[in-house]
């Protein structure tokens, strides 16, 4: 029993090592790289602080107002890492690429069940998901997504267990992913899960199951998953105010897919993108070999019962972004990993496409600094280093420097060259992503004059959730978006602060005895409210753009 428990240990070992440690070192690399990015990042963790310092953990605030935008999941489970390990940034920051590991791990026993005779492919899909682009970038910043894909692959499980036929459990977990799915980020949760639930009879045939039955588990375990969540959202309504309840229990649901079909982007928008979703491995020519003997066996039929239906949906739905996109990854990539076990042979040059993305990316990465910019992104541009260029360039050497034996030591020499440029293009980049998006030194400064019993007011008013968590406010700024209704408050306020934002190239003008740092594409001033109509007035007169 012990060598056998022996044995195990070290194949989980040997099957994991190297994926595990190179995610670690990127994480670190990414999150010490990076200030909170805003809007997003800045914006969810000020809403966990205001929640967690007002000890209001029923309805999510932000400067003092009810936040309806995002249900409450991912600000509880930041609360509990604080909890655990006390407020902080990093704290706050690990959870969401925490439950990106968690969900490598999903994927691949998802693997497993679907696939039970081909182990290569539960061994090559952490390889494939952590080797695609977005999905490395997207899972370490602090957003609702990553957590959204892990419940949906739980609720994956769930579904692919209950065609098994092993009894009513498998719906229970699905109940569960469904709510927690809401809880998490709304009624979305349901086009990554609900269409293979429907689709079950073409993806399970030949399997006896009783349509009659799945169909109507399938509807109680819907039922009984929207109740979960509205064990919050009934209490949170009553207590967030009307308003409030209206936005979580008809803007989240009815009226956002009323309001989603406006096509503010072309239905063919993530289409066109496809290829960077799937970067590296789109270019990497054993994927298409494996499509010409590709044949659909019962988990590609599952996979592409999740994919297909979810990439149409999120398709119609205007609101289009790249992160939307995140729960399917993981389905993708079992497909990816699936279509290339149906590889053997080995090309000589296999990566002769993803050499050439990687030249062209170090050609523009040493022209870039050079190129004759404006303003702001002069500034910026000069904060890149040079050096940068080079490391696309030794990716490329790396891929070229040992022929591989196998098509497994060709897959994890092309993950281990992504997350090498990954890690290394963070690492080159820190000061200029600081240089671009870091506020913390104004938000402390907040948070010092608000400790001493002052009070500071903002223009613009969009700005008023980016600077709870860096400057551990506690009070609610004052909003305007006029800047005379501003001038007129620091008059009646002399003893007070503001901070205004402006893309101006005569902000210097309004700085006064404050501080300024570039913010975005601008300029984020934070000075005292005594003498800003005099400078204000200056800048009306100075001010040509």
């Amino acid at each position: 029993m012990t060598t056998d428990l022996y044995f195990m240990l070290k194949t989980k070992i040997e099957e994991n090592w190297l994926w595990l440690v190179m995610w670690v070192i990127f994480i670190i690399a990414a999150i010490y790289s990076r200030p909170l990015i805003p809007i997003d990042e800045t914006r969810y963790l000020s809403v966990a602080w205001e929640m967690w310092h007002n000890k209001n953990f029923l309805v999510p605030h932000i400067n003092g107002l009810p936040y309806s935008h995002k249900p409450p999941l991912l600000f509880w489970v930041i609360h509990l890492f604080w909890w655990i390990f006390g407020v902080g940034e990093w704290s706050g920051r690990m959870v969401a690429p925490l439950f990106g590991l968690v969900a490598v791990f999903l994927t691949k026993r998802l693997a497993g069940l679907l696939w039970p005779s081909e182990n290569g492919i539960s061994r090559n899909v952490p390889f494939v998901l952590l080797g695609m682009l977005i999905w490395l970038i997207y899972s370490s910043l602090t957003m609702f997504d990553t957590l959204l894909t892990c419940i949906c692959l739980f609720g994956l499980h769930a579904v692919f267990e209950a065609s098994l036929q092993k009894g009513k459990l498998p719906w229970l977990w699905l109940s569960v992913a469904i709510g927690l799915g809401i809880l998490a980020k709304g009624p979305v949760v349901l086009v990554y899960v609900l269409p293979v639930v429907l689709l079950a009879p073409w993806w399970n045939k030949g399997e006896s199951v009783s349509l009659l039955r799945w169909y109507g588990l399938a509807l109680g375990t819907l039922v009984a998953g929207i109740g979960i969540a509205l064990c919050w959202a009934i209490p949170a309504a009553k207590a967030g105010g009307a308003e409030y309840g209206q936005a979580i229990l008809f803007g989240q649901t009815a009226g956002r897919v009323v309001n989603s079909f406006a096509h503010g982007r072309p239905f063919y928008w993530y289409l066109l993108l496809l290829p960077l979703f799937l970067f590296p491995w789109f270019f990497w020519l054993p994927l298409w070999q494996g499509v010409k003997s590709f044949r659909l066996d019962r988990g590609s039929r599952f996979c592409l019962s999740i994919l297909l239906p979810a990439f149409v949906l999120l398709s119609c739905i205007s609101g289009k972004q790249i992160h939307y996109i995140l729960p399917l990854l993981p389905v993708a990539a079992l497909l990816i990993a699936r279509l290339i076990s149906n590889t053997t042979r080995l090309v000589r040059f296999d990566k002769i496409v993803v050499l050439l993305i990687y030249l062209i990316i170090c050609a523009v990465l040493f022209v870039l600094p050079f190129l004759s910019m404006q303003d702001g992104d002069r500034e910026v541009l000069k904060t890149i280093p040079i050096w940068i260029g080079i490391v696309p360039l030794l990716c490329c050497l790396f891929l070229l420097s040992v022929r591989p034996c196998s098509m497994s030591a060709s897959l994890r020499r092309m993950f281990v060259s992504i997350l090498l440029l990954v890690t290394f293009f963070h690492l080159g980049m820190s000061v200029s992503l600081r240089t671009i998006y870091g506020s913390g030194e104004i938000g402390l400064s907040m948070g010092e004059v608000q400790d001493k019993g002052g009070q500071i007011a903002i223009l613009p008013g969009e700005l008023m959730d980016q600077f709870q968590f860096s400057g551990l406010l506690t009070k609610p700024l004052f909003t305007f978006d006029n800047w005379d209704k501003l001038a007129v408050w620091t008059m009646t306020n002399p003893n007070q602060y503001c901070v205004v934002f402006t893309r101006s190239k005569a902000y210097k003008h309004l700085i006064g005895p404050g501080m300024a740092r570039r913010y975005d594409d601008g300029w984020l001033i934070f000075r005292p409210a005594k003498g800003f109509l005099k400078s204000y007035q200056a800048w009306v007169a100075n001010k040509t753009d």
